[in-house]
């Protein structure tokens, strides 16, 4: 009940898309079971919304990201977000060599490389190149770090791809050819991810850099006040829960420290105080 309510939240607000199983959705500490028992929530409240949508397979082995990304295909998910392997980081043959494998595994997908440097390797335009000649479903990316330098070159060097950005880099990456932006912000405030996006669509960019110095700012004063919570997942139900969905569970699995009420409110407090442009209906 909790995934498909969140999704109709989603809808109601307008956004774009949904997706589950990134490093919010906790996708390196699921079990396939509890895998397949969020997909198969996920699934029904997508079918029930229409949101475009995709399931993260990430995990320590080439057959274990195909055990998840069948499961997805067979749940009426055909675009699957996918990090490499990354307790050891991949060679150039080991990465052409996963892809290959599941281009030939699953020729009807549609693949979105998570491009992250906790994986050991943060690829290039030049190393999407030569994927692409062994996997021409490799639609996407989500460019999550370097500079602006590495997110034009990746942009220029494969234009038939879809590249999408994160909060941090969302006004230069509109600047610099990025689809979209995959949001942490829009669990806090649908509505401000909207016009950050909204904005920079329209070319309006003196505005866009003032909501993206106020984004800065705003996970700056925030993050300042949890300094004992480290993981992404626990941020992300924190803002959760102080924003569109109040009911959402705190819980992530240990040894992870997990968000309290206490970080909900002091979250709620701040953005009344001082960021009210981060209200989830403002």
């Amino acid at each position: 009940g909790v995934v498909v309510e969140l999704l109709r939240r989603y809808k109601a607000a307008g956004l774009d898309g949904a997706y589950t199983t990134g490093t919010d959705g906790e996708m390196h500490v699921l079990d396939l079971p509890e895998f397949r028992a969020l997909v198969d929530a996920f699934s029904r409240g997508i079918e029930e919304t229409g949101l475009p949508a995709q399931v993260g397979c990430g995990w320590s082995h080439t057959e274990g990201v195909l055990d998840r990304a069948r499961y997805a295909r067979d749940k009426g998910i055909s675009r699957i977000q996918i990090a490499f392997p990354s307790w050891i980081p991949l060679n150039d043959d080991e990465i052409r060599r996963f892809y290959g494998a599941l281009q030939e595994a699953l020729p009807e997908m549609r693949f979105i490389h998570y491009n992250i440097a906790k994986s050991g390797r943060f690829l290039t335009g030049r190393d999407y190149r030569a994927i692409l000649d062994v996997a021409p479903n490799l639609i996407g990316s989500k460019h999550t770090g370097g500079d602006v330098g590495a997110l034009i070159e990746v942009v220029q060097a494969t234009p038939e791809m879809d590249h999408f950005v994160i909060d941090g880099q969302i006004v230069a990456g509109a600047l610099y050819g990025a689809k979209g932006f995959y949001s942490f912000i829009a669990n806090r405030s649908p509505a401000c991810a909207l016009r950050m996006w909204r904005t920079c669509q329209a070319g309006k960019w003196e505005d866009a850099a003032r909501l993206h110095e106020r984004s800065a700012a705003f996970f700056h004063a925030w993050l300042a006040t949890c300094p004992d919570i480290s993981a992404s997942p626990a941020l992300a139900k924190i803002a959760t829960r102080a924003g569109i969905f109040p009911e959402m569970p705190l819980w992530v699995r240990s040894p992870y420290s997990a968000g309290t009420e206490q970080h909900v409110e002091t979250l709620r407090r701040l953005v009344a105080s001082d960021f009210p442009e981060f209200q989830k209906e403002h």
